[in-house]
């Protein structure tokens, strides 16, 4: 099954400091990723370039159709489009992990997730 992460506070911080914790443990997991943001299309390529440099690997970019004040609108409409096809959404807005689980998909706080050593396991952590 796949998953959908953020970008903000999720991956990254401040735009583009990789958290690099989650970023391991996003990397680590089966299946597709989906990166769904509520960063607006225009600001695309800055948004791969930030991705590509903090090494994390992902199979599709969502990018907000809409304005940022309706990133919860977009997130929505992708957790409806996805249904089914994802099992996790790694989230740090509270409103939008609400309305994931809405649609019956996980969420996981990436506050959550912890840095892993070398003798952890990532199954460990799911």
């Amino acid at each position: 099954m796949a998953t959908i992460i953020d970008i903000d506070d999720t991956l990254l911080r401040n735009g583009t400091q990789p958290i690099q914790r989650v970023i391991d443990y996003v990397n680590s997991l089966p299946g597709d990723k989906y990166i769904v943001t509520g960063r607006p299309e225009s600001t695309r390529a800055e948004t791969v370039r930030a991705l590509k440099k903090a090494g994390i690997k992902y199979s599709r970019l969502y990018m907000n159709p809409y304005s940022t004040s309706n990133s919860n609108k977009h997130k929505e409409e992708i957790a409806i489009k996805l249904k089914g096809k994802v099992s996790l959404a790694i989230e740090n807005n509270p409103e939008q992990r609400a309305i994931y689980s809405k649609h019956g998909i996980k969420t996981k706080d990436p506050a959550t997730i912890k840095a892993v050593d070398s003798t952890e396991k990532f199954w460990n952590l799911v």
